[in-house]
Formats: C-alpha cells, sequence, structure tokens
C-alpha cells in the first residue's frame, strides 16, 4: 500500500507544478498560482486516502505536510512562504525516505514489490523472499533508498536558498529557477536509479522464474 501511496505523492507533485505554470500562463499571481494547485492537491489527497479506505505511512505524511503547509500559506498569505511549502515537501519527502533506513524494509523495497509485482503471486513470493533470505538484495535496495533521501534533501535544500535569497521583486523568476535545478536533481536520481535497481531487479527476475520453471 505504501508504494501505491508514493505513486499518488508523484502525482500530486506534477499536478502542483504543473498547475503552478498554467495558473501563471493565464496571469495568475505568484501565490495563487502556488496556492491553488495545492489546494488540488489536497483534495486529491483526501480523495485516494478515502478511495483506499486506509492511512499508510506515506499517505498520512502526505495529508499531514499538505494540511501545515497550505494552513501557514493561507494565514500568512505570503508568495514566499507559499513558494517554500513545496520545497519543506520534498523536505519531508526525504526525511521520511531515510527514515525507513530505520524500518524492517526501506522505501525503495517496498514501492518496487508493490508497483514491479504486477499482481503476480510469483513475483510478490519473490520480493518476500529476496528480501528476508538474500543480503544482496538488501544491500541494494538500502543503498537506493539512502540515494533518494539525499537527492531529495539537497533538493530541497538548494531550492530554499533561492527562494530565500531572492528580492521580493523577483520571487517569480526564483521560483522558475529552483522548479528547474530540482527537475535536473530529480533527473539525476531518476539516471542514478536506473542504473542501482539493475541488480535487484535481475534477483527478481531470476526468484520468479525459478519459481515458476521458466
Amino acid at each position: 500500500m505504501e508504494g501505491r501511496s508514493l505513486g499518488v505523492a508523484l502525482l500530486e507533485v506534477a499536478v502542483s507544478v504543473g498547475g503552478y505554470y498554467v495558473l501563471r500562463a493565464c496571469g495568475a499571481g505568484v501565490f495563487w498560482s502556488l496556492t491553488g494547485p495545492a489546494l488540488a492537491v489536497a483534495m486529491l489527497a483526501v480523495a485516494a486516502t478515502i478511495r483506499r479506505r486506509r492511512l499508510d505511512l506515506v499517505g498520512l505524511l502526505v495529508l499531514v505536510e499538505l494540511a501545515t503547509t497550505l494552513t501557514v500559506t493561507l494565514v500568512t498569505q505570503n508568495p514566499r512562504v507559499a513558494a517554500l511549502r513545496e520545497a519543506a515537501y520534498v523536505l519531508a519527502t526525504g526525511t521520511f525516505c531515510l527514515a525507513t533506513l530505520f524500518r524492517r524494509a526501506p522505501l525503495t523495497h517496498t514501492f518496487a514489490a508493490s508497483a514491479a509485482s504486477f499482481g503476480d503471486p510469483a513475483r510478490e513470493r519473490a520480493f518476500a523472499y529476496a528480501w528476508s533470505s538474500v543480503p544482496r538484495y538488501r544491500r541494494w535496495q538500502r543503498g537506493l533508498t539512502a540515494l533518494t533521501g539525499v537527492i531529495l534533501l539537497a533538493a530541497a535544500a538548494v531550492r530554499a536558498v533561492i527562494l530565500l535569497s531572492a528580492p521580493e521583486m523577483e520571487l517569480a523568476h526564483a521560483v522558475d529557477v529552483s522548479n528547474t535545478v530540482t527537475l535536473y536533481l530529480l533527473g539525476a536520481l531518476g539516471a542514478a536509479s536506473g542504473v542501482l535497481i539493475q541488480v535487484p531487479r535481475r534477483i527478481i527476475e531470476r526468484l520468479a522464474a525459478a519459481e515458476t520453471g521458466s
């Protein structure tokens, strides 16, 4: 379930960033261009939680972050605070990612087991066996989770520095720059993940093939 919640969280990020540029193109100010999509994201998160009829840790993280940052943003009515909301979101996600290293299974394994099992019982058993009985698989998944968390924290830090150092009149430009930097960092994360996931993927494929006899 946490894997599905992570997918929803990524969709919400896309809605938030895309909505900002749509509203800016329509002539909206920086504050509402940032806050409007955030309100839509909050409704998506609540709807997803109601549909699942349960709340896992990732879902709880999303709801708490949205409730906290939106409350502060709407109370202050400050465009800079609204801009920093997304940096806080990335910071919370990166922190949570690293925190899962101290749980029974890190986030990348949980996500992979949910998203890449494709409803196949053999693959589901392969993921469970790999985590419980294949130390090499555990090392690679922990490394991937650690890398993901560090890159997300770096993205949040860079974004915060850009937004906090920008003059008030140049805040819209600072948002554009911070979004661009974040996209580059996330692109680096995607590339690194694509490389690091190969070993765990091969382990899972081998285990699943052995079980099915193919």
